[in-house]
């Protein structure tokens, strides 16, 4: 536990820039979360919200202020939920007092000693959160496992990321709640005085609802950090169901713990009366959730963000469900099929710009019970029990050779991600694939983000298919928006079959007026009978290292090639940039 948390704290400290003085952690949605607190704290704004716009002047937060809708009423309110300003709210006023008292900087709520806060809160709760995983955990399995599994769960996973790069997000947080969730729900008495554990013992009554009171504390908050959270309730619900009885028995339990939770979500509702006048407000307008067709796939899946492509350890805490105690088995099979559901619905199931599957982090602290059932069956530890000998070749040679490769690729994917080798978004296979393992930054790499083709080499037989020699002007898009360069027949020698096509050009790159969605683009687009049956489009301001002169090339499969297709090229320019295109050659590759 300590070798875990010893390395997030270096790594945060050191990442966030906190010895500088320069820490700036709370920026694009992070301030969604946390503009509930200079609103209320500092600027008595919980209405209009005005200062933002001087937050987004002085500091480096995101490029508009998307973090606030507006209401029917005309009042501004934060998109997202207020518990995560509930959680730093103590030591935000502590802050807020220290930096008020002194003056040594501006007392704005977003000066170096509020960005200090979120880091130190941050690392607060990754404490927190180990310590109760490590508890809970210990009281089915032997110590060696539990540390197997927080080494696991820790370092090889995108928990990492989040609790040292991320200390505004709510992902860390909800890992470290749900530990302590779990662990006091272990603690739990039932109907007859025995704990969730034990078959002896007894307890009181009194005893018995000031623990289901503190559950629908914890699983309140949870619900109020992030709503989705509602997931948490499958625990309770369905812990050693069997029969009608422990039916009852569960309803019993889950009941109460449901009524604190709801009393403490309401809070979100009443800052939603007070601020804008409505007791609903929904942040998301515009966005929703794809029930009848969930993404689950591409969430697991796919290059994108699948949450076991970058994190394939959590595939051996999903193999783990086969060994778990028969009390565990219900809850945790429930709320994974029921979370992976929820979550995967969502419309952008990749959820922005993310290193892995975000929205699945917090459920790590359920399945390190899974990941550390398995690791015990590797070992040959009996996992039901504390002591035990486990200490042998498969405890201590077996179980960490095993443990170390998922741990070596989540931090080493972890620095490609800070290097934009892994980029923001958009990531597709071919480009993940090319990427794996390379400590470069290469931009013209980036090609294959829009292509998702790569030439798979051998001996193929060479034609020029076109080839311009001079010097042709991009003009930016208030002059002219598309210049055609090519669109001609494929020779009737290559029908029936697959062929590439090789696009070679070097040009000069002039401005940076492009964003994300407005840049000058290559097309090329296949075309049969007048329709359009491939259409790609290079980005070309991303892929460019040498803006003065820089050349680029790539591939595209053109499978079965059917008479009276054609080939159409032509540079789409949605900004205000220019090019110079110096020259450009393409080449028809086929099979010898």
């Amino acid at each position: 536990m300590w070798l875990v948390f010893v390395v997030i704290v270096l790594t945060s400290v050191v990442r966030n820039e906190v010895f500088r003085g320069t820490t700036n952690v709370v920026n694009w949605d992070g301030y969604g979360y946390y503009a509930y607190l200079p609103g209320i704290f500092i600027y008595g704004d919980v209405g209009e919200y005005a200062f933002a716009e001087k937050h987004f002047q002085e500091y480096d937060v995101s490029s508009n202020v998307y973090q606030l809708n507006r209401a029917a009423s005309g009042h501004r309110f934060p998109i997202y939920n207020i518990g995560l300003s509930v959680i730093w709210a103590p030591a935000f006023l502590v802050t807020h007092g220290i930096v008020s008292a002194t003056g040594i900087v501006p007392a704005d709520g977003m000066s170096y000693p509020y960005q200090l806060m979120v880091v130190l809160m941050g690392l607060l709760f990754a404490f927190l959160g180990l310590l109760y995983l490590r508890r809970f955990l210990a009281r089915y399995f032997t110590d060696l496992v539990v540390a197997f599994t927080l080494v696991a769960t820790g370092l090889a996973t995108n928990l990492f990321y989040y609790m040292v790069e991320k200390p505004d997000m709510t992902h860390g947080y909800l890992f470290s709640l749900y530990a302590i969730f779990l662990y006091h729900f272990s603690q739990l008495p039932d109907d007859d005085g025995t704990t969730a554990t034990s078959s002896s013992g007894s307890a009181q009554i009194s005893r018995r609802r000031r623990a289901l009171a503190k559950l629908g504390l914890l699983a309140g908050l949870m619900c109020l950090v992030r709503s989705s959270e509602i997931v948490v309730f499958a625990i309770p619900a369905f812990y050693g169901l069997r029969n009608l009885t422990t039916l009852k028995r569960n309803f019993r339990r889950t009941l109460p713990v449901f009524v604190v939770a709801l009393a403490v979500f309401s809070v979100q509702l009443v800052y939603y009366k007070i601020g804008t006048g409505s007791w609903w407000q929904n942040g998301y307008a515009g966005l929703g959730f794809d029930w009848a067709a969930p993404h689950l796939y591409e969430g697991l899946f796919g290059f994108r963000r699948g949450w076991l492509v970058y994190t394939p350890i959590m595939a051996l805490a999903l193999a783990g469900v086969v060994w778990l105690r028969r009390e565990w088995f219900p809850p945790v099979l429930i709320f994974l099929l029921g979370n992976c559901y929820l979550l995967f619905s969502w419309h952008i199931w990749w959820y922005g710009n993310t290193f892995g599957s975000r929205p699945v982090v917090q459920s790590y602290a359920l399945l390190a019970l899974p990941l550390a059932a398995l690791l015990a069956w590797v070992s040959g530890a009996d996992a039901g029990a504390k002591e035990g000998s486990g200490a042998g070749f498969r405890t201590r040679i077996l179980v960490p050779l095993l443990l170390t490769p998922f741990v070596l690729l989540n931090l080493f994917q972890h620095w490609q991600y800070n290097q934009r080798i892994i980029p923001l978004d958009f990531v597709n296979q071919t480009y993940y694939r090319h990427v794996f393992g390379k400590t470069t930054l290469d931009k013209h790499d980036y090609v294959y983000l829009d292509t998702n083709e790569k030439f798979p080499g051998g001996n193929m037989a060479k034609s020029l298919f076109a080839d311009i020699d001079t010097l042709l002007p991009i003009p930016p898009q208030s002059s002219r928006e598309f210049v055609n360069i090519l669109d001609a027949p494929l020779p009737v020698s290559t029908v029936g079959e697959d062929l590439w096509l090789r696009t070679t050009f070097a040009y000069s790159y002039h401005g940076n007026t492009y964003n994300k969605w407005k840049f000058p683009g290559l097309v090329t687009e296949q075309k049969r009978e007048g329709e359009t049956v491939k259409w790609v489009q290079i980005n070309i301001p991303r892929t460019t290292v040498d803006p003065a002169g820089d050349s680029l090339a790539f591939d595209l499969k053109l499978a079965g090639v059917q008479p009276g297709e054609s080939i159409r090229q032509y540079f789409w320019n949605l900004s205000e940039d220019s090019m110079t295109l110096r020259n450009f050659r393409v080449r028809l590759l086929r099979p010898e």
